[in-house]
């Protein structure tokens, strides 16, 4: 174990949406809250969106077979448009796994918004290694299946968004993620804490 270097300055972590096809309103009010605590009593802040779910991972696949620039959160742009000016100016991080089946896609679309908003261009990270249907273990098993593999993915962790918020990037867009790991990343980035902090 590590001593603990507890930053002087808070971390806030604000959620603007649970689940895919959530509303595309509540993350303003979130972001508001944050700023203010920002301007009143400093500190860091960071925005996360839960937007997946296994059923919702295999329809998210499904579209990307359909449309290899498809595949991430069909909502995604709602969701961003009303405070990615506000989150970018005033140093509030996003953290999601709204990349569903193609981050890669996903975080072209957040580029593209940011230019067609005339904003500066935003740092955005990708976390990638979660999609395993081409594993060779997977697909031996998926042969004996009845019905072809959709979709076959790894809960990732939390170090790789550590490690995208420490290299300075403002946007970390993931596919299938662990649930905590979207608060415990930031958290680990902002705290410093070692691997074997836990």
């Amino acid at each position: 174990m590590h001593d603990f270097h507890q930053p002087t300055q808070p971390l806030r972590i604000g959620c603007g949406a649970g689940f895919s096809g959530d509303r595309t309103d509540a993350a303003a009010p979130v972001v508001q809250d944050l700023v203010n605590a920002l301007q009143s009593q400093g500190g860091q802040a960071v925005l996360i969106f839960e937007t997946l779910a296994e059923r919702t991972l295999a329809l998210a696949q499904r579209a990307r077979q359909a449309d290899p620039q498809a595949g991430f959160e069909p909502l995604l742009l709602d969701l961003l448009r009303p405070v990615l000016a506000d989150c970018l100016k005033h140093g509030i991080r996003i953290v999601s796994n709204f990349g569903a089946a193609n981050p890669l896609a996903a975080a072209q679309a957040i580029f593209q918004l940011a230019q067609d908003m005339q904003l500066a261009t935003p740092r955005i990270a990708v976390v990638l290694g979660d999609d395993v249907r081409e594993h060779p273990e997977v697909q031996a098993r998926a042969r004996s299946w009845p019905s072809p593999l959709v979709s076959a993915n790894a809960y990732l962790g939390a170090k790789a968004i550590a490690q995208a918020l420490n290299h300075g990037a403002q946007i970390v867009v993931c596919g299938r993620v662990a649930d905590p790991a979207l608060t415990l990343g930031p958290a680990w980035a902002h705290y410093g804490w070692a691997d074997d902090d836990w």
